[in-house]
């Protein structure tokens, strides 16, 4: 049980060294985070990766995402005073955020669901 969890981890993480590799590489500036999703996605949908390969390790790290958050929700709360001089600007670029976040999230799992269909069709797969 833990080497298969260790071996979920280490293909997560050699994902995110990927995406840093690549990242490192572009002439302009562009999140890692995001390269690590793409490349993702994208051996998803190729099928070099396959979903059993991670999905104990990342059903694990999803539902422990919120503590993530916490220290900034801290910080947030410490600087108080600070934000409340630029209330519009923070919640201008809160909602923007939010929305675009909507977006490429929705973008991003429709195009792993067509993939996976496409794949399902392909192989003569059906789930019924």
């Amino acid at each position: 049980m833990y080497l298969k969890v260790l071996k979920q981890l280490g293909i997560i993480l050699a994902l995110c060294l990927m995406a840093e590799a690549a990242v490192s590489l572009l002439p302009f500036a562009f999140p890692s985070s995001v390269m690590a999703i793409l490349l993702l996605a994208v051996l998803l949908c190729s099928g070099i990766l396959k979903e059993e390969m991670i999905k104990e390790t990342a059903d694990f790290m999803l539902a422990s995402m919120a503590l993530v958050f916490v220290p900034l929700a801290v910080g947030i709360a410490e600087d108080l005073e600070i934000l409340k001089e630029h209330i519009f600007g923070f919640v201008l670029a809160l909602f923007l955020s939010l929305i675009i976040t909507f977006v490429g999230t929705y973008a991003s799992v429709r195009l792993v669901q067509i993939c996976i269909i496409k794949r399902k069709e392909k192989g003569g797969q059906t789930d019924a």
